[in-house]
């Protein structure tokens, strides 16, 4: 083959890109393609993003000679229009786990070979493949359901090395103009960065990451997440960097169980998303069968003050204004702010989920879906009860010293730790001269935990209790 296309799509980088690296092999000449009506799955930040990573990809390939082509239109007639137009007899891409993603998928191969184009789809922005894991199960072709036994499976596969950095070699003198994004990204895109994190991430944070980690008011996470969801950076080339660092005769033990533990959570990525692979209906329904006729509340009073962040518990709306000033939140906060959602105000988990896609920088159909379900106590965890997590006693325990919480609750910041974490506690005359509980300063708590908590579990338990004697 003389000419063929890489479809960029959430791949957009040049190191360990196994489809690029394909199209490289089998064709002297390679066209980079990105089709912009994928852009409108996306939210706003996340188009943004998607922009600025490839704005850095172009840089980087005009100064080989090379281009990515932006190509409009309905994907799978854009795609076979370019390939028209560039002369190419195939056209190579990541493979696709997510439901919609796989529809976009299949709709390009069937309109590329109609034409008389190849088709060719190379592994995808996982650690390992869906299927290499299932084989390990005893009933195989389905995935597993239950994170213990996947993640068993998952650490006794060698994780495949990264490949070496292939680049685009053709240069189309019709690329098409890149959009200038309607928002500025709130996290710096491209490769660059995203190995650049990496490399910060593992020389120092990765030591000890199980410690500081958990924190949201500490710089302890590897802030991969949008990176990973984009592909700026692979999960092979994060796993491999984790596992050198680990490998070093000088690593000490605590910091190699810290890496162990942000491995789980690499793993656990694959296991949402492997899930979502074997069982796309969970994108609309409960994973668990007999949970699917709960009756969860729809209450838009409800979901518009957890979502602008006034629900009077300071750590979860400091969980939520992080959400809608960055696109990003800490993910200690952010699974006491589902929980919330779900036990608290006894929200439909669907629809906390599309909050999080349309805020997100990260968001990702998979991870959102695995993620609410499984604090929802309708998905993978397979715990007699959900776990609901008491917002009070995790800002004590997690944010102690009120740092996140003065952070994005600016009307507390001038409290004592106490008060910060608990402002309803302050004595009526201090209430009074801060103006609080007004409706320009910080709000009372809309609920009392422990009350409604406790009505929703058990509301939930009899509803199990009673679908488990109807089975």
């Amino acid at each position: 083959m003389t000419a063929s296309i890489f479809w960029f799509r959430r791949d957009l980088r040049f190191y360990d890109n196994p489809g690029l690296s394909a199209a490289r092999s089998s064709s002297p000449t390679v066209y980079g393609v990105f089709c912009t009506a994928e852009l409108e799955r996306l939210n706003r930040r996340q188009r943004a993003f998607v922009l600025g990573s490839l704005k850095h990809m172009r840089l980087v390939l005009e100064k080989r000679n090379a281009s990515i082509s932006m190509i409009d239109g309905d994907t799978p007639d854009a795609l076979v229009r370019a390939a028209r137009r560039l002369g190419a007899q195939s056209v190579h891409c990541s493979r696709s786990y997510d439901r919609e993603e796989r529809r976009a998928e299949e709709a390009a191969r069937s309109a590329l070979e109609e034409a008389g184009i190849a088709f060719r789809v190379h592994a995808g922005d996982v650690v390992h493949e869906p299927e290499a894991v299932a084989e390990r199960k005893q009933a195989p072709g389905e995935g597993y359901r239950v994170f213990p036994p996947f993640f068993a499976a998952w650490q006794a596969l060698e994780a495949p090395t990264p490949i070496a950095e292939a680049w685009c070699n053709g240069s189309d003198d019709q690329p098409g103009p890149l959009a200038v994004p309607a928002d500025r990204a709130a996290v710096s895109a491209g490769e660059a960065v995203g190995r650049a994190l990496l490399q910060s991430f593992v020389a120092s944070r990765a030591t000890d990451y199980a410690v500081n980690g958990a924190y949201p008011g500490r710089d302890g996470t590897s802030n991969l997440g949008a990176h990973l969801r984009f592909g700026c950076v692979s999960p092979r080339t994060v796993h491999r960097a984790v596992a050198e660092r680990m490998a070093k005769t000088w690593t000490l033990a605590p910091e190699r169980s810290s890496m162990r533990a942000f491995l789980r959570q690499l793993a656990m990525r694959d296991f949402f998303i492997h899930l979502a692979y074997y069982a796309p209906a969970l994108h609309d329904d409960a994973l668990q069968e007999k949970m699917r006729g709960f009756p969860w509340s729809s209450d838009e009073k409800a979901l518009a003050a957890w979502t602008e962040g006034r629900t009077g518990y300071p750590l979860i709306d400091a969980a939520m204004r992080q959400l809608h000033a960055e696109g990003n939140v800490h993910q200690r906060a952010a699974i006491c702010a589902a929980s919330f959602c779900c036990f608290d105000l006894g929200l439909d988990w669907r629809l906390g989920r599309e909050v999080w896609m349309k805020q997100l920088v990260a968001a990702d159909a998979a991870l959102c879906d695995g993620n609410w379900q499984w604090i929802a106590g309708v998905g993978s965890d397979q715990a007699a009860y959900p776990r609901i997590y008491n917002p009070v006693k995790q800002a004590r325990q997690f944010d102690s010293q009120a740092v996140y919480v003065r952070r994005w609750c600016q009307e507390l910041r001038k409290l004592p730790t106490a008060a910060a974490l608990e402002p309803w506690k302050l004595d009526r005359q201090r209430q009074i001269e801060l103006g609080f509980f007004t409706p320009d300063q910080y709000p009372p708590p809309m609920v009392d935990h422990e009350t409604v908590a406790r009505d929703l579990l058990k509301t939930y338990r009899d509803y199990r209790e009673k679908e488990a004697l109807r089975s």
